[in-house]
């Protein structure tokens, strides 16, 4: 290894993070008198495996001189059997496409090996000039239709595939005839500079084309330092300069941080890609397109491909190429051009414009990441997103990738993995002062690959990937290098942490969910200390968004454990001692309500009638069962509900262990539940009347919401040993609960058997409005200490079409409970996400409604911006409504962001009038005008 280098070789870093050796010489196996017998390899596919493999490792050794013979050895075969084996040949031009598309990184590498097979043989880099240029073609043809590319290898789309393949032309272009690879690069700039001038309006495809275009013209530099170069690279920048940008009035619905109304400053002003591309070329043209990025092959290439050349019998010259222009599709063919894939880059360009997120370089007087202004800046961020998105079929493999990044760029761009941000100041401060000669780098690679990844999972409106494919991502990068990782991890979370109070309302759901990923991955372990004072500071109010999310993650993460171990993290050790944080013990109560006693007590009680008697009884059951609790060391989430409609203490106990026996029995049918629902009915106006005998006088308000409890919460404690078993009574019984439910039955179950039907009961819409809220309270009843529980239940419940899901939108708001219960909003983003779009359009106008009704019920003023007031002694409940207020606002924004800004077409103009209209009722004139002006940026 180069002894100044401080980079590690995959294996190196494969060996730190306890990867088994997989390099090309393993360790001798002993033989073994069976090894004959072994099935034999066919040589060719051994041999294409072989080759196939080591091209997919190019670049991965750290010693640039070591590499160029690498790839040298590697060539060899390659030169040999190419025009031979037509398998080693197409494995070999598909895994080249492969390595470009999805680890663009090792394109230097890749160009190097293309050199010398190209100084060996010119037929192999002549096929792979064909090849590629042949695949942008197919990639273009498939826009309109006349090929059907293999979606799979669409991947990030059409666009980003093809800048991917311009990298590498530009990479190779010492080989291509007439500096052609400039008139393909000035095609596309031009194709994007007609398209966004057919229109007033933003044009996503276009703005995409022109950055790509962009982004991949410094490839030129990579292995061409020549002077004519550079006025090639002089017309591209004097042809981008003819590209009209244009955006939308304003970005407010993509922006990662809101100032409330300029209350609040926020970290810093997002800047998009498209603005920045051009002005850091520019800047690159300044410095005569001294670029100190690529790794500096030449002295070590040009004695090989020398050498080589004065031993071809054939040429002695470098022969070079051609690179004929491609067809374009039509401007109509690109007018309704819609990437395929939902994953898509080309769908993040067309639908909205893309904002790049910072974290590491807020908090620091120097950098640890190269400025999103400059050229390198923006390249590393499109690198790791092209590698993020290619190769997540494979999240260890990409993980690797991106913690090896710096491996495959000029060595002094970074300072050594690890290095800690006290030895990064004490570097900066001596690169000040001129105590190191030649300044030293303060940047980091882990921190671009960290700051690349938050970036995808912070896009808006939505990531490409599932969120959790991002968070699985950093855990694998933070445990194949832990001591440098964790520092890095520990700053980002910092970062979103102390500034909660602008976070995006959605980014702080995403945020909530990662940080539940990453600690309990890690034995749950996290400075605890730091957030005692913040829960201290804000303790008398509900709607603050760092005591929000301080609850809520323990509440997440006891659901991913149990409470005796959350609560054994909340530790630290000072002085050899452990020092217990009991400051967050009072969110080990994750029930539904402040006060889980008082609430069952007054819902059994009102029930039963409310007596004296009754509730003196209940009261004396619940306080027994917690003392019962109270000696038990580990609480399950069973242990903890409060079943007793069969206790013999109570009315009605025989009544509801016929209820309880009927449930639990494998299959009962239709009409034996009809005539039990009628006896239950029949029994409870007896006991009222006199007729049953009961321990305690009652007197039941409402026996029909009395057996909606029975029935239901029964079901939900039969079920409880888990969601599955839940879930499995609650599919066998679908015709049952719709009949109490007041639902339409429409299974096939009736139509087979016409015999077996429940009696009509003739509801009317009040009946049945209050029977699906009594199935919401029942559920909420039986699961109050453990909100995800409920709403699991009553997302089933909607799915079977028991209950409608306007009822729990209605409920989620009644008590704010979808701001300030984690699983509440998500519970209701996944109903949202799930539903048909006729009834999304009903719930977006139910809950748009109901935003606007609770804004106006916290009656802030209507003339002034509500202003978020300096907390203090006397004024909590204030300023908790100004909080409650604009955490609103920030739900609101989500919804119309992600079902109304990107679903213009599907909604209609007749659906987003009626919006307006909604809006307009806010009285609040300041926030009505900002809410209204999220119109304007509709795409």
């Amino acid at each position: 290894m180069d002894p100044e280098s401080n980079k590690r070789s995959r294996d190196e870093f494969e060996e730190q993070s306890g990867y088994v050796n997989e390099s090309r010489f393993p360790p001798q196996q002993q033989s073994f008198s069976y090894e004959s017998k072994r099935q034999r390899i066919d040589p060719a596919q051994e041999l294409i495996n072989n080759v196939c493999k080591d091209i997919r490792r190019l670049g991965e050794n750290s010693n640039v001189a070591t590499q160029i013979d690498d790839v040298n050895y590697i060539s060899n075969p390659i030169v040999a059997e190419f025009e031979k084996i037509e398998s080693l040949r197409n494995a070999i031009l598909s895994t080249m496409y492969a390595l470009i598309i999805e680890q663009p990184h090792k394109i230097s590498a890749l160009s190097n090996l293309v050199f010398i097979c190209n100084a060996k043989n010119f037929v192999i880099a002549k096929y792979v000039v064909e090849y590629l240029h042949t695949k942008m073609q197919l990639l273009l043809d498939s826009i309109g239709g006349e090929v059907q590319e293999d979606i799979s290898r669409e991947h990030a789309g059409v666009f980003n595939n093809i800048k991917s393949i311009l990298k590498f032309f530009g990479a190779i272009s010492p080989i291509v005839e007439d500096y052609s690879v400039i008139n393909v690069l000035k095609q596309f700039l031009q194709f994007a500079i007609d398209m966004q001038s057919e229109s007033d309006k933003r044009n996503g495809i276009a703005q995409e084309i022109y950055y790509n275009v962009l982004i991949a013209t410094p490839y030129l530099l990579s292995n061409d330092k020549s002077e004519e170069l550079h006025g090639y690279l002089n017309d591209i920048i004097e042809l981008a300069d003819k590209f009209p940008i244009i955006e939308p009035e304003s970005n407010i619905l993509i922006q990662p941080f809101d100032n409330k109304m300029d209350n609040l400053e926020i970290p810093y002003q997002p800047k998009k890609m498209v603005n920045l591309i051009l002005p850091a070329l520019k800047q690159l043209q300044a410095e005569d397109w001294q670029l100190k990025l690529f790794l500096d092959f030449e002295p070590f290439l040009e004695p090989v491909l020398k050498t080589i050349l004065d031993s071809n019998a054939i040429s002695k010259d470098i022969v070079k190429h051609k690179l004929p222009q491609l067809s374009l599709p039509s401007m109509e063919k690109m007018n309704i051009y819609k990437p395929r894939n939902e994953d898509s880059i080309d769908r993040i360009w067309q639908q909205n414009s893309r904002v790049l997120l910072q974290v590491y370089n807020q908090g620091t007087e120097f950098e640890t990441v190269p400025t999103i202004e400059s050229y390198i800046g923006l390249f590393f961020k499109d690198l790791s997103f092209d590698i993020l998105t290619n190769l997540s079929f494979n999240k260890t493999e990409a993980s690797i990738q991106l913690s090896i990044l710096d491996l495959f760029f000029n060595k002094e761009l970074f300072s050594p993995m690890g290095t800690s941000i006290n030895e990064l100041t004490e570097i900066h401060h001596k690169n000040r002062t001129g105590e190191n000669a030649t300044p030293l780098s303060t940047w980091k690679i882990e921190d671009i690959a960290v700051e690349s990844i938050l970036t995808m999972i912070f896009q808006l409106p939505h990531t490409l990937h599932r969120e959790i494919y991002y968070y699985t991502v950093l855990i694998s990068c933070c445990k194949e290098s832990p001591e440098s990782m964790a520092p890095v991890f520990g700053r980002a979370i910092r970062y979103f942490y102390n500034n909660l109070q602008t976070l995006d309302f959605e980014l702080k759901i995403r945020f909530l969910d990662w940080m539940t990923t990453q600690i309990s991955n890690f034995e749950f372990s996290w400075k605890w200390d730091e957030w005692v004072q913040d829960s201290q500071e804000f303790s008398k109010l509900k709607y603050h968004p760092k005591k929000n999310f301080i609850k809520n993650l323990i509440a997440k993460e006891i659901r991913l454990s149990n409470k005796k171990r959350i609560k054994e993290s909340f530790i630290d050790v000072v002085d050899d001692e452990v020092v217990p944080f009991e400051e967050f013990y009072q969110y080990l109560d994750i029930s539904v309500v402040r006060n889980a006693r008082d609430y069952i007590i007054n819902y059994d009680s009102a029930l039963y009638g409310d007596s004296e008697e009754i509730r003196t009884k209940i009261t004396e059951m619940y306080d027994a069962k917690q003392a019962t609790l109270a000696t038990k060391s580990n609480v399950s989430f069973q242990d903890e509900i409060f079943y007793n409609f069969t206790n013999p203490e109570l009315p009605l106990s025989n009544v509801a262990s016929q209820v309880y026996e009927f449930l639990v029995s494998h299959y009962k049918s239709n009409k034996e539940m009809n005539e039990l629902y009628n006896s239950v009915l029949e029994q409870i106006q007896q006991v009222q009347s006199g007729q049953l005998d009961a321990m305690v006088s009652v007197d039941i308000p409402n026996p029909v919401k009395f057996v909606i409890n029975l029935f239901f919460q029964t079901y939900a404690y039969i079920g409880s040993r888990s969601i599955y078993s839940e879930v499995s009574i609650l599919d066998r019984d679908v015709d049952k609960l719709k009949f109490l439910s007041g639902q339409p039955i429409t299974s096939a179950k009736k139509v087979a058997n016409p015999d077996d039907e429940f009696e009509k009961l003739y509801l009317s819409d009040d009946e049945v409005t209050n029977r699906q809220n009594w199935i919401i309270d029942a559920i909420f009843r039986i699961w109050v200490h453990q909100s995800q529980v409920i709403f699991l239940i009553l997302e089933y419940l909607i799915e079977f079409e028991i209950l409608d899901p306007k009822y729990l939108i209605d409920k989620a708001f009644k008590t704010n409970l979808i701001i300030d219960n984690v699983s509440c909003i998500e519970s209701v983003n996944r109903i949202l996400e799930t539903s048909k779009p006729p009834v999304l359009k009903q719930l977006m106008i139910e809950i748009f409604t109901i935003v606007v009704s609770k804004l106006n019920e916290l009656d802030l003023g209507v003339d002034d911006v509500v202003h978020i007031d300096e907390l203090n002694e006397d004024n909590s409940s204030e300023v908790d409504k100004q909080w409650l207020f604009y955490e609103y606002l920030g739900l609101l924004k989500s919804y119309f962001r992600k079902y109304i800004k990107n679903q213009a077409e599907a909604n209609g103009e007749e659906v987003l009038q009626d919006i307006k209209n909604v809006f307009n009722g806010l009285e609040n004139i300041p926030a009505r005008i900002e809410i209204l002006g999220w119109f304007k940026e509709i795409s």
